[in-house]
Order: structure tokens, then sequence, then C-alpha cells
């Protein structure tokens, strides 16, 4: 058993809950094939967990195993009636009433969850005679809490539910999820203050040269075409044969590979076009820039940043899902030692916003990994800052969501040196203070601990492309956060059902930005 300030003691014992859930030793013997079956969403296996219902009708599990099947089999209304058949005959049952609160959630039926499981969502609350429960308990009621508050937009109070999870299991699924409901949160947030409180000054990019070209350039190696058939799968094997090339003539291929997406934009855009985005077809782009940073191809920053420097629609074609979140890793590998080459892309006019933040996302990670470089560092934003300052608006460098997310940056270094000249900014009236706050809320963050480790780790090709592809939501469609193993207990947290149809990847994203989807809130 562990204890936290909750008022109550958390446990992992596997048979914690076998007297409250009526288990008997020949049940229990039997659970984990039922929930199997459950898992597996197989129509044979509904009569066969009714059977087991009918000779332990006490037992509140099985109900929600059946409740699962009919999710997996995506029998909504079914596993609706099931989970109000499980809250009738088992009144006190916590996942019965999770179950419950979950289809008002996914019904956006949010005001109705503080019915189910109390207006302060206290897991102590609801039950005020227990002292124990058991960590699937907790982790499901502290996941479905941070679900309702971000809902209803109550950050705060998702954070600290979070901090709860992160303090027990910090590698736990659900934590992951519950951070990620947080961050999309503050996005909305974000979008909402941008909306009402001001309109931004933003950079014109240019459009995108088309070309009548067609035919793939000449490659030094075969394996190149390995790039433009496979995606994120493609899987180490292929990969370590091209890591093994020589270093001289894969690098000329791969530069080619980035002067190929630019030269070919307008053939490889119809093709999205006509067949919506095909993920083996069109992450050559990604193959190129990651491998390139897996080689350390230095004198390939040029190209890198050339690509950077391409319009909003080739960004959007080819690396949407990447530039806000994965791009400062193979930056960092090809160079983090001349910061003045970024500092100089930083001036360039009519360059993407992300594309220029995935720069001091850069800047911020090779801080964290060498903590020695902070001076340097902060003279960087320093000058850049400065650049804003002093530039006019016709030069078409000036761009306020840009401005707001580099403060944010440096609010993330505590770099408090340079509070003067981000009041100059303010000042200015270049800030978007729907991404950083306004100058008074600026100035408080500084003084607030953060919470979140912003120390990403540095993994090789391989190990990343495992990593988004087991992670994001855009290649992990169906990992809806199923069932923490602690010991042998396997009962079964929130359930796997969608109440709305999946959104596509060139869809409008929920959030209400007005960018696709896979350019927005995708990878969250």
């Amino acid at each position: 058993m562990c204890s936290l300030q909750l008022g109550y003691k958390i446990t992992t014992d596997s048979n914690f809950l076998d007297k409250q859930n009526a288990i008997t030793p020949e049940l229990s013997s039997k659970l984990e094939s039922f929930h199997k079956m459950a898992l597996e969403g197989k129509k044979s296996s509904v009569q066969k967990i009714l059977d087991a219902i009918d000779q332990y009708p006490d037992n509140p599990q099985l109900k929600n195993y059946l409740s699962v099947l009919y999710g997996q089999l995506n029998e909504n209304e079914k596993m609706y009636e099931t989970n109000r058949w499980i809250i009738s005959e088992h009144p006190d049952y916590l996942f019965g009433k999770l179950n419950l609160a979950n289809e008002y959630y996914l019904k956006q039926e949010y005001e109705k969850m503080p019915e189910i499981l109390g207006d302060a969502m206290e897991l102590k609350l609801l039950y005020p005679q227990r002292d124990t429960f058991h960590i699937n308990e907790v982790f499901s009621f502290l996941k479905c809490a941070v679900q309702y508050f971000t809902a209803v937009g109550n950050i705060h109070q998702a954070e600290i539910r979070y901090d709860i999870m992160n303090e027990l299991v910090p590698e736990a699924s659900d934590t992951k999820f519950a951070m990620q409901l947080i961050t999309i949160a503050h996005v909305k947030a974000i979008q909402r203050n941008i909306e009402e409180e001001e309109k931004s000054v933003s950079v014109k990019t240019k459009s995108q040269e088309v070309k009548n070209k067609r035919s793939a350039p000449k490659f030094f190696h075969d394996e190149i075409e390995w790039l433009y058939t496979n995606g994120l799968y493609i899987g180490e094997e292929k990969l370590n044969v091209l890591l093994k090339l020589p270093k001289n003539t894969l690098t000329k291929d791969l530069e080619l590979v980035l002067q190929d997406s630019i030269d070919r934009y307008g053939f490889f855009n119809n093709l999205a076009e006509e067949n919506d985005w095909g993920e083996e077809k069109m992450n050559f782009v990604v193959h190129a820039i990651f491998l390139l940073g897996e080689i350390e191809a230095t004198d390939s920053l040029d190209a890198v940043l050339n690509v950077l420097s391409q319009s909003d629609e080739y960004i959007d074609l080819y690396l949407g899902d990447f530039i806000t979140t994965m791009l400062w890793e193979p930056l960092y590998k090809i160079s983090n030692n001349d910061l003045d080459v970024y500092k100089q892309f930083m001036f360039k006019p009519g360059i993407n916003t992300y594309a220029k933040t995935t720069i001091a996302e850069l800047i911020e990670q090779i801080v964290l990994h060498h903590p020695e470089r902070r001076e340097e560092a902060v003279k960087w934003f320093k000058d850049v800052i400065e650049f804003f300052i002093n530039s006019k608006f016709e030069d078409n460098v000036i761009d306020s969501d840009l401005i707001g997310l580099l403060i944010c940056t440096i609010i993330d270094l505590d770099a408090k040196e340079l509070l003067p000249d981000i009041e100059l900014l303010f000042e200015k009236g270049i800030v978007a203070i729907g991404a950083c706050g306004d100058w008074q809320e600026v100035q408080e963050a500084f003084g607030e601990p953060d919470k979140l480790d912003r120390l990403e780790d540095i993994l090789n090709i391989s190990e990343r492309y495992e990593q988004i592809t087991s992670t994001w939501a855009g290649y992990n469609e169906d990992d809806y956060g199923l069932p923490l193993d602690f010991d042998d207990y396997d009962e079964p947290t929130i359930m796997p059902v969608r109440a709305e149809p999946k959104i596509g990847r060139n869809d409008p994203c929920p959030c209400g930005s007005g960018k696709k989807y896979k350019k927005c809130c995708l990878n969250e």
C-alpha cells in the first residue's frame, strides 16, 4: 500500500476487491478469459458472457466485460443499456458509475457527470465509508475527473488530478492521456483568447511554386526509393540498411529527396488531393530530415532550413504532424553548435510561424541538455527580440503568434533577465496575448514553478519512429487507455467507445482553430 495526502490509502493487491465484487476462487480463475473475450470483440462471446452472468449474478465485473464487448462491437445502445443494468443491480460499483459518466462525456452531456461522480469529483466523498481503494479505481476515477474538468474548461482542477496520477505512476498510459487532454484544453483556451482579445499581426508567406516536373531524380542508391513507399512503419531493418550506406552519397541522395519535394510539389499535392494523404507515400521528406539527423550531416543544414522556408501549403502537405513536435530533434543532431545560423533563419521574412517556433524549441532543448549553454541561449533570444522590436510591419517578419510562443519558451527557461526586452514587445503591440498572456500574466508566470519536465529524450531514428507510431493518435487510433496492469487485477477502466465519427486527417480540427486536423490537434 501507499499513502498520499488524499484522505485514503491506495493498494495494488489483486485480491483487494474480491469480496466486494463477489469473486469466488472458482470465478477468479475464469475472469481473465472473459476479460480477453471482451477485448477481442467477437460476436460469439456475447452469449458466453451472458451465461457467466447468469451463473454469477452478484459479480459486477462480468456485466462490465459485457459492456466492453458491446463497445468493441460498436453496439453502443446495447453498451449503454448494460451500463444502466450495472448501475441498477450494483449501485456502489465504481466502474459502473464511471461507465455511465463516460457515456455522458462522449455524448457531451458534461453537466450530468457530477450527478454520478459528485460535484467535487473526489473519490473519498463518493465513498465516505471506505478508507482504501485499489489503484485501478483511483486512476480510473482521476482520469474521468480530468476528462470532465478539461471539457468544462476548469484546467486548474484537471491539473490537480493529473499531479496525483503523475506522482503515483508517471509512465502509465492514463497519466499520459490526462496530460494530452490538459494540453488540448490549453490550446483551446489560447485559441479562444486569440479570437476574443486581439487581432494578431502575421507574416505573409509566399505561394508555393508549382512546376510541371513529374519524374523522380536519379539517386546514387536504389534503397532511397523505400522513402517514397514506406511510412513510419518502415522498420528498423530498412533503416539500418540505409544508415550503412556511404555517408557522402547518402547525404547527397537525402538532399535530393528534399529538393525533389520542392520540384515535384505540384505532383505530390495532386496525389494527396486525389487519393487523400497516404502515410506510406507522403513521409519521404520526414524520412530524409530524420536520416540526415541520424548521420549528423552538418553540411545539410542549409538544405533542411530551405525546406522550412517553403510555403504554408508545402509545410502542411509534408510536415504538418511533425513541425510542432518532433522536428527539433533531427536539427539538434545535424547542428546544435552554430546558433547564429538559426538566428539568421529567424530574421528571414515570410516564413511559416511554426517553422520558426521549431527553432525556438531547438534552442530550449539545447539549454535543457546543456545547462552550461544557458547564457549563450539567452543572448540568442535577446538578439531575436531586439530584431522584432526594431523591425517595421512592412518588413514581413513581425508575427504576433510567433512572438507570443517565443515568450512562452523564455518563461520555460526562466530567463527573467529578458523581462525588460519582453516589455518592449508588449509596448509595440506585437504580442499574441492569447499565446502567452498579457504583460501582467507574463511577469507573474516567471515567479511560478513549472510543473512540467520539458527535457525531451533524444532517441535514435528507430526508437523515435516506434514512439510516434505507438502513441500518436493518427497512428494508434485504437488506443483508448485500456486497463492498467497491476499484478493480476484486470478490472477495465472507462470504456473504449466512439460517440462521434472519426475525424479525417484533412478535416477541420474540432478545436476550432480553422486548421486541418493533421496540422493542429491530431498529434495531441
